[in-house]
């Protein structure tokens, strides 16, 4: 079976119409449009391998490459090496002002950075982030917890917490792709202020053991929390840094 024939039996199954007069990575890459624009692929999450969308499709891989690559090149698909190639969308235009802040920069000489979704688990409040969002004791938040490596060396950890009713969609998205901006403006969740704090802390020794911290070195505790304009706190990280391994400038707009 030709490519053309078997694509469109598969199509079938996706009541999807193809013109036969279009090259087939063409009308592959209208249909994963239009899984996308369904909410099929949601924004945040990884399409199906390029050996998977082969297979379904009866195709060869560099025909889904080809589409693929069409719309990475359109900005509605990002790849990510080692991870896969994941949905943007279309984003809302930024309406966070620029602002100032915290610039964090590690050591020079690092040049591969890796950022990896260590723990993902959805738990009850408790008492200190029911007064944190303003919710019940024990309704769900997300706990999110990063390691940052450089250069295969592990220099920093974050832990993000998000209630579940914020962004339900968090479940099924690989946040080590994306900052939590970019998820937000996925799901029209307008962010409207940033504030972060930075303390220089020993931390506990769970902590330091994770990052492999000399004796002797401090940690830098960088806080965000995350409003919409009605103040109301959305999201809050908090990450951990070896200090021997990074510096932090300030960032200020007039």
């Amino acid at each position: 079976m030709d490519e053309k024939n078997a694509l469109a039996e598969k199509n079938d199954t996706h009541d999807m119409k193809l013109d036969y007069r279009m090259p087939i990575y063409l009308q592959l890459r209208e249909i994963v449009r239009a899984k996308i624009e369904d909410g099929e692929y949601l924004p945040g999450t990884a399409i199906p391998s390029e050996n998977k969308l082969a297979e379904t499709f009866g195709i060869n891989r560099l025909t889904v490459r080809n589409a693929v690559d069409a719309l990475v090149n359109e900005g509605i698909l990002r790849r990510v090496q080692g991870k896969g190639v994941f949905v943007v969308g279309n984003k809302y235009e930024e309406v966070l002002e620029e602002h100032g802040g915290f610039i964090n920069n590690f050591s020079p000489g690092q040049k591969h950075v890796s950022i990896k979704e260590h723990t993902k688990q959805l738990r009850p409040a408790g008492n200190k982030y029911a007064n944190y969002f303003n919710i019940g004791l024990h309704d769900l938040i997300f706990y999110i917890r990063h390691f940052i490596t450089f250069d295969d060396e592990t220099v920093s950890s974050e832990e993000i917490y998000v209630p579940k009713e914020i962004l339900p969609e968090l479940e099924i998205i690989n946040s080590s792709v994306f900052t939590l901006k970019d998820i937000f403006s996925f799901y029209g969740i307008e962010l409207s202020s940033m504030s972060q704090t930075l303390e220089i802390i020993n931390g506990i020794p769970k902590t330091r053991k994770s990052l492999d911290v000399p004796d002797g070195v401090a940690l830098l505790m960088l806080s965000c929390y995350y409003r919409d304009k009605t103040g109301r706190l959305l999201a809050y990280s908090r990450s951990f840094i070896r200090s021997d391994k990074s510096t932090f400038s300030i960032q200020l707009h007039s």
